[in-house]
């Protein structure tokens, strides 16, 4: 694999996403890419778990500490909005497949396994989203083509991705650039002095992201900005 300082941009139909914290990992995209080509039994089936961690072969770079150089997105945000979707039973229909066992009976939607939902989920409004890696270009293109849609949701069309834009930069910028610190890094008790707006969360350094495991203070950056580079 041929690496170069790249700039990858997801640019979106619509710019409607569904993220709770506005969070996009290029490292896990490409990695969700990858396991659907050479695992996707253990993927569609949520076989991913603290025991059984796989360890994607990416198209990207590793600095010394073995973390993929791959940014976060950042992107200008317009809008909020909070939107439901619901889940409850058909009482009227279902009676017809329920074995009561001759008695009058009642679908339980207030508790149980049949209990009715009402989910509040964050929809962001957003411009096309920037990220930054170092990387083989036409594997990471290639990876891209599975990924159809950022964030939660993508079967009600949240977060569809028009097209990827993949161009070759002069420096690297996966782990300081311009909007300062450009991905999660470990906390060592500090905040970079640099005028950008941080936060700590205790999250993982490499995908899955979404496991509870190895998790450790991390600096967060400001994706949401006002302006774009």
């Amino acid at each position: 694999m041929e690496m170069k300082n790249l700039k990858i941009t997801a640019r979106l139909l619509d710019g409607r996403v569904n993220s709770n914290d506005g969070i996009f990992n290029l490292d896990s995209i490409l990695a969700y890419a990858w396991m659907l080509e050479n695992h996707p039994d253990d993927l569609q089936n949520n076989n991913l778990s603290p025991d059984n961690v796989i360890e994607p072969d990416l198209p990207l770079a590793k600095d010394e500490s073995g973390r993929w150089k791959a940014s976060l997105g950042f992107y200008k945000q317009y809008a909020e909005i909070v939107e439901y979707w619901h889940k409850k039973i058909n009482d009227f229909d279902a009676a017809y497949y329920v074995d009561f066992a001759g008695k009058r009976g009642k679908i339980n939607g207030a508790s149980g396994e049949f209990k009715a939902y009402r989910m509040p989920q964050m929809i962001r409004i957003i411009s096309d989203i920037e990220f930054y890696a170092v990387g083989d270009p036409v594997e990471i293109q290639r990876l891209l083509v599975y990924i159809t849609n950022i964030g939660k949701k993508a079967s009600q069309g949240y977060g569809y991705v028009r097209e990827w834009d993949i161009e070759e930069i002069e420096d690297d910028y996966t782990d300081i650039g311009p909007y300062g610190i450009m991905r999660t890094r470990p906390f060592t008790g500090e905040l970079p002095n640099d005028g950008q707006a941080y936060q700590i969360k205790k999250v993982r350094l490499k995908p899955p992201y979404h496991l509870h495991i190895d998790r450790v203070p991390c600096i967060i950056p400001n994706v949401r900005r006002d302006q774009l580079a």
